[in-house]
Parts: structure tokens; sequence; C-alpha cells
């Protein structure tokens, strides 16, 4: 029988996506450890950027490094304040958390070299100062030092919530880039970047419209598929790389907008993401097909699941012969969590998960040659650290996330 489970602990999770329209806030209750952890939401928000900073970031392009220092800064500065805001709000005080996981604003990415690093803007001593809690961040370096490609790092939370929903599922995050997480019951994941999702759409739109996204594919729906553009885009190098495998948006953003204009000059801009929603849905079902996997439901999360020309998209991909992949194409709010504050909750696991000493990422999801303890701890000052209870002692050791590997 499973042992008794220690009290429950709060996490906080703080998260900004590559979009960096806002931050993700998630207020998570978790208990246990290792294979028996269990988490439950119980608050969750989503605070868009002041429009200064969001065009700050906007601008990152022509920054130098006093530029980048500012934004480190200011950016500490603002998760730190609004996950304060965000706790009042729901009725909560800092001293209340184990911890807050912050995982920062995505800034850089390498694309396929792990020497050249990953870069996330928001200090976790700034958040830990502003927000007078401990601070778990910089999750993805220790990863990349094992020799991971630092990415996908969700995945640990997946397995944590959802590896015992079905046999066999996958749930497919698409926010500027498209990734899977694959679950079969107690094994060790799978999980990879299959391409680009919302990013190129996003800096068309914005460069030809000035629009922030194709509010529910609404342009798209009105354009075509443009074979010729399909099969330039489709031979990227990148879908031929092996699995795990991670990219960012310094290849798939606006880079990859710019090539698909570049080869079609005259062609209008609903065919043109008409293109690339339909290359999205094939990278997805490639990489499926490459991996061997499928039989189950695809859960759909991310800004990218709310575009209905994307879904039916990878309905068509995934559910149609030849070599169908899955069994349903559906919302991940099917599985009772918010779809919007998936990477939110992922980051209040993650932090709960160094404070157990667990580690998180898998070779199986990142490449690592070994499982890696992600993140590391910023405290606030003395005066507020003295007013926190000692975290509850676990009535076990910490077991490893799965199959005795990590």
């Amino acid at each position: 029988m499973p042992p008794r489970l220690p009290p429950p602990r709060l996490l906080l999770g703080i998260s900004s996506g590559t979009s960096a329209d806002g931050v993700d806030l998630a207020l998570v209750q978790v208990q246990g450890a290792g294979a028996h952890k269990r988490a439950q939401l119980l608050a969750g928000e989503r605070r868009p950027y002041p429009p200064a900073l969001r065009a700050f970031l906007r601008s990152t392009a022509a920054w130098g490094v006093a530029e980048v220092a500012r934004a480190h800064f200011e950016l500490g500065e603002h998760f730190g304040r609004e996950g304060r805001a965000f706790l009042e709000h729901a009725g909560y005080a800092p001293q209340q958390l184990a911890a807050a996981g912050s995982h920062g604003q995505t800034v850089f990415h390498h694309d396929g070299d792990p020497r050249q690093g990953s870069l996330q803007l928001g200090d976790a001593a700034v958040v830990a100062a502003q927000l007078s809690a401990p601070v778990v961040g910089d999750f993805r370096w220790s990863d990349l030092a094992a020799g991971g490609q630092g990415a996908p790092i969700s995945p640990y939370a997946d397995w944590v919530l959802h590896r015992r929903e079905a046999p066999w599922l996958a749930i497919l995050n698409l926010g500027g880039i498209a990734n899977l997480t694959v679950l079969a019951g107690d094994a060790p994941p799978l999980a990879w970047d299959c391409g680009p999702a919302n990013g190129p759409l996003d800096a068309l739109v914005y460069a030809e419209r000035g629009a922030d996204c194709d509010r529910d594919g609404i342009l798209a729906a009105q354009g075509r598929l443009l074979p010729e553009l399909f099969a330039a885009l489709r031979a990227d190098p990148y879908f031929a790389r092996p699995l795990p495998r991670s990219t960012g948006l310094e290849r798939f953003g606006r880079p990859f907008g710019q090539r698909a204009r570049q080869f079609a000059p005259a062609a209008s801009l609903p065919d043109l993401l008409a293109t690339l929603v339909e290359l999205v849905a094939w990278s997805v079902a490639d990489s499926l097909e490459r991996a061997g996997q499928g039989g189950g439901p695809v859960f759909l999360c991310g800004g990218g699941a709310r575009n209905p020309v994307l879904a039916a998209a990878l309905r068509r991909r995934l559910t149609s012969p030849p070599g169908p992949r899955a069994t349903r194409v559906v919302s991940y709010a099917e599985l009772g969590w918010d779809p919007d504050l998936r990477e939110a909750v992922a980051f209040a696991l993650l932090a709960d998960a160094w404070q157990n000493g667990e580690p998180a990422s898998w070779p199986s999801t990142t490449g690592a040659a070994q499982p890696a303890l992600l993140g590391k701890l910023a405290l606030p000052a003395p005066s507020a650290l003295s007013a926190f209870a000692a975290p509850p002692v676990a009535h076990e050791p910490p077991a490893p996330p799965a199959g005795g590997r990590c």
C-alpha cells in the first residue's frame, strides 16, 4: 500500500510563453513525493504585460548587453509583484508558500547545439525579493550541463498529473513552438519539439496587419494550401533531426514567416497562413510517425489550441488514414486542468521537485546523458524568510519519477 502522505504544501508557478504577452500564475497544492505525488490547482490567472513592457520585449533583435541586463532585472520585479498581487487576490500570503517556480521570459534558445545555451530573463533573486518567498528558477541549465537540449521540461508535470489517464496519450502544446509529451503509464515519458506552431503565424500577422495573432484562425480559414510553398517549408532540415530534439523562435519565429513570404511574394496573407497551419499539423503527425508512437488521445493546450483551423488540421492529420496516430484530438481541459495554465502548473511542480531532490528530466525527453535536478534556489531577505515555517518532512525518501532511472 502507498506510504502515508506528508502534509500538503503550496507552490506558486510563474510562467511567460514565447508570445511574450503576459504572465501566467498558478497556485498548486502538492502532496507526496516521487511516484506518489498528487497535485490540485487552487487558483490561476493570466496577467497581460503592460504595453510598454510588451513593446520593449518585441525589440529584442536590437538589444545589446545593457538591454539584456535591464530586462533581467525589470522582468524579475514584474514577476515578483504580479505573483504577490495574485496571491493576495486569491486570499493567500507569500509566507504560506513552500516556494515559487519562476521560469522567466525566453529570449533565446539554441537550435540544436546545446552549448549555445538558452536564456530566460527575470532573475530569480529579484523575483524572491519582490515576492518575499523562496524562488526556484533557471530550470534549463542543469539539463544543458548534463548534455541535454534544455527542453522540453514540462513533461515532468505531465507525468505526475496524467500518466495514468490512458494506456497511451499525448499532450500537444501549441505555443510559439509545437511540442509533444507522450505518456504510457509509469514508463519515462517521451518528448520533443515537433516544429513551429504560432511563431511564424503571429510574426506574419504582426508584420502585415499589425495584429498580435490570427484570432480564431479567421484569416487562415479564408486561405488555401499552396503546394509548392508547403513542399519548400517541409524540406527544412530540422524535420529530419532525430528525436528528442528542440528548437526556438530563432528558426521558427519571424525568420520562418519571412522565408514563407519570400518564397511566395505575391501570395495573400490568408494563403500563407493556411499553408503554415497545414505545415504545423504535418510536423506533429510526422514526428509521431518517426517515433513509432500513437494509439490514444491527443490533448491540445497553448494559444494555438484556440485556433479552430489549426485544431481541424491536426484532427485530419492525426486521426485519418494512412496510419492514424490518435483516436481523438481534444482539449486539454478534458483532463480536468485549464489548458492556459499548463506551463504555470508545470513550474510549480518543478519547484516542488527541486525542493524534494527529485530529478525532473529524462534522457527520453531532452537527450541528456543522465537525469537532472532542474533549477536553482533564490531566497528572499532574511527578515522575510524568518516568517516561513519549516517545510514538512516527508515520511518517505523522494522516489525517482519512473523505473528507478531518475
